[in-house]
C-alpha cells in the first residue's frame, strides 16, 4: 500500500487537496450528526422528560470530545507544517506526544466532571429530571479518556492527508452508535442509560481501528512508544493552537449550559427541547462547514510550512465559496420542508402537540446557515495561522453577547431571534478578521523575503 499517496495530494493543489478530504470528511460528519440525530429521536420515543434531558446534559459531552478536537486541530496543524517541510522525524514525534496528551487530558478530566456532574445539574435547574441526565451522560464521563483519544487520532490521520482513513474512524462509530442504540434502549431496557453506554462502546471499538493502523505502520506517520521521551517543546507546539482550541470548544458548551439556565424562567423544561431540537438540523448543515475547516487546516497549514502563502489562499477562498454556496442551499431546502423535518422528533404521543413550535423555530435557525458557515471557515483559516487564540476571543464575544440578549428575552422567539441576530454578526465578524489576518501575515512575510 501506499501510504504517500494522501501525502502528496496534499502537499499539492490546495482546491484538488481540500475537494478530496472534503467528500470523505463530509459522509463521516454527516453519518455523525445522523448518528446524534438518531440518538435524540430513539430517546425522544422515552417520553417529553427523556428528550429534555438529552438536550439538557449534552454540552457535557461536547466540552468531552472538544478536548480531543482541540488537541487533534492541533496536531494537525503542527505535523502539516513538519511535513510540509520534509522533516517526518518531527512529524512523528509530535504525533506520539499528542497521542500522550490525549491520555492525559482524559485522566484529569474524568474525576472533575464526576464531581461537578450533581452541582451543575441543580445550578442548571434541572434537577426535576436528575436521573435521566445522570443516566444519559455518566457512561460517557467515564470514557472520557477513549472520546478525547478518538479526536486526536483523528486529528494525527488528517494531518498527513489520509481523509479517507479518518472517516472510517467517525463512521466506524457512528454506524455502530446507531446498531446499539435501539438495542440497549428498548431491547435490554436500559434506557437512557442505554444510550450512553452505546456512545461509549462504539468510540471505544472506532479507537482501537485508528491506534491499530498505526500499531502495524499501515499510515505514513509513526507513531512509537520505544524508548519515549517528554517532549515539552512539542506539546507546547501541539498546545498552542489546541489549548485556545480546547477553551473555545468548552466556552462554547459553558455557554450553552448557562442559555439552557436562561430558557428555562421563560419557557420551562419543554423551552429547552424547542431551542435544541431544531439544532439538530444546524449541525447537520454544518457538516459542510465543517468538513471544510476540517480539510483546509492541514492542507494550508503544509502550504505555509512550504512558504506558499499563493497556495494557502487559493485554498481559504475555495473553502469559503463553496461554503457559503451549499449552505445557501441547505437553508432553503430546510426553510421550505421544515414542517416534515421535524416529525422524527415528535412522533411520540406525548410530543406531537410541539410539532409547530418545532418547525417555527428550524425555520428562523435556516435563515443563518450560511453565516454558522463563515465562522468555521474563518475559525480555521486563523487556525492554520496558529492564531487560534483570535478565534477564541471571537467565540468568547460572539456568545456572550448571545447571553446578555438572552437576559432580556420575555417568548421563544425571542431566544430565536437573538440566536439569528448573534450568528450573523458572528459569521462576519470572524471572516472579517480572519481575512485582515492573513493579510498581515503576507505582509510580515513579505518584508522579511520569504
Amino acid at each position: 500500500m501506499d501510504v504517500t499517496k494522501d501525502l502528496e495530494v496534499m502537499l499539492g493543489d490546495p482546491k484538488k487537496a481540500i475537494k478530496s478530504m472534503m467528500v470523505p470528511l463530509i459522509v463521516s460528519y454527516l453519518v455523525v450528526q445522523l448518528n446524534i440525530f438518531a440518538d435524540m429521536s430513539w430517546c425522544s420515543g422515552l417520553g417529553s422528560n427523556a428528550s429534555s434531558a438529552v438536550s439538557s446534559i449534552f454540552p457535557i459531552y461536547w466540552i468531552i470530545s472538544g478536548f480531543g478536537i482541540g488537541i487533534g486541530v492541533g496536531a494537525s496543524t503542527s505535523i502539516a507544517r513538519y511535513l510540509g517541510r520534509d522533516d517526518k522525524a518531527s512529524a512523528d514525534s509530535v504525533a506520539t506526544q499528542t497521542i500522550v496528551l490525549a491520555i492525559l487530558f482524559g485522566v484529569v478530566v474524568t474525576p472533575i466532571l464526576l464531581l461537578a456532574m450533581d452541582p451543575m445539574i441543580t445550578w442548571m435547574g434541572i434537577g426535576d429530571i436528575r436521573k435521566e441526565c445522570a443516566d444519559y451522560i455518566i457512561p460517557m464521563v467515564w470514557s472520557s479518556v477513549i472520546l478525547i483519544v478518538n479526536g486526536a487520532i483523528a486529528g494525527v490521520v488528517r494531518a498527513e492527508g489520509a481523509a479517507k482513513k479518518s472517516m472510517v474512524i467517525l463512521l466506524s462509530a457512528a454506524i455502530l452508535n446507531i446498531i446499539l442504540d435501539p438495542i440497549l434502549i428498548y431491547v435490554l431496557d436500559m434506557g437512557l442509560l442505554g444510550a450512553g453506554c452505546a456512545t461509549a462502546i462504539s468510540t471505544a471499538i472506532s479507537t482501537a481501528i485508528g491506534l491499530y493502523w498505526y500499531r502495524r505502520k499501515m499510515m505514513y506517520i509513526d507513531i512509537s512508544f520505544k524508548d519515549f521521551r517528554v517532549n515539552i517543546e512539542q506539546m507546547k507546539d501541539v498546545l498552542f493552537v489546541g489549548i485556545p482550541r480546547v477553551t473555545e470548544s468548552t466556552l462554547i458548551s459553558i455557554m450553552s449550559l448557562i442559555q439552557r439556565f436562561l430558557i428555562v424562567p421563560v419557557a420551562g423544561m419543554m423551552g429547552i427541547a424547542f431551542y435544541n431540537v431544531p439544532w439538530r438540523y444546524v449541525s447537520i448543515a454544518m457538516v459542510i462547514s465543517q468538513a471544510a475547516g476540517s480539510a483546509l487546516i492541514p492542507v494550508c497549514s503544509a502550504a505555509l510550512g512550504q512558504n506558499d502563502n499563493v497556495k494557502a489562499e487559493a485554498g481559504y477562498r475555495y473553502s469559503f465559496r463553496i461554503t457559503v454556496a451549499v449552505m445557501t442551499i441547505m437553508a432553503v431546502f430546510v426553510f421550505i420542508f421544515a414542517d416534515y423535518l421535524v416529525l422524527p422528533f415528535a412522533f411520540s404521543d406525548s410530543m406531537v402537540q410541539y410539532r409547530e413550535e418545532f418547525a417555527h423555530g428550524l425555520r428562523i435557525y435556516a435563515l443563518f446557515f450560511p453565516f454558522m458557515g463563515m465562522v468555521d471557515i474563518g475559525s480555521s483559516i486563523l487556525q492554520s495561522l496558529r492564531m487560534a487564540q483570535m478565534s477564541m476571543v471571537m467565540a468568547f464575544i460572539r456568545n456572550g453577547f448571545l447571553v446578555v440578549l438572552m437576559l432580556f428575552a420575555h417568548t421563544m422567539d425571542d431566544f430565536y431571534w437573538q440566536l439569528f441576530a448573534t450568528e450573523v454578526l458572528g459569521g462576519m465578524t470572524m471572516m472579517a478578521m480572519a481575512t485582515y489576518e492573513f493579510r498581515k501575515y503576507k505582509r510580515k512575510r513579505m518584508l522579511i523575503g520569504v
